[in-house]
C-alpha cells in the first residue's frame, strides 16, 4: 500500500472515530479510508474560500 495510506490508517487506528474500533479501520479498503479522511477534512481543504457555511434567516 501507499505510504500515505498507511500513515492515515495508523492515525485513525491510534485514535479511532466514535463508533469505530481500530479493528474496523484495519480492515477498511484503501478507497474507504481515503474517502473517510477526505470527508472528515473537507472543510479544512477549503478554508481559504470566501463563503461561510451556516443557516441564515433573512
Amino acid at each position: 500500500m501507499n505510504l500515505n495510506t498507511e500513515k492515515l490508517r495508523k492515525k485513525y487506528m491510534d485514535n479511532p472515530l466514535e463508533g469505530m474500533t481500530s479493528e474496523d479501520i484495519r480492515h477498511m479498503s484503501r478507497d474507504d479510508l481515503l474517502n473517510m479522511d477526505y470527508f472528515l477534512n473537507e472543510y479544512v481543504l477549503f478554508d481559504d474560500e470566501v463563503c461561510v457555511e451556516g443557516f441564515y434567516i433573512f
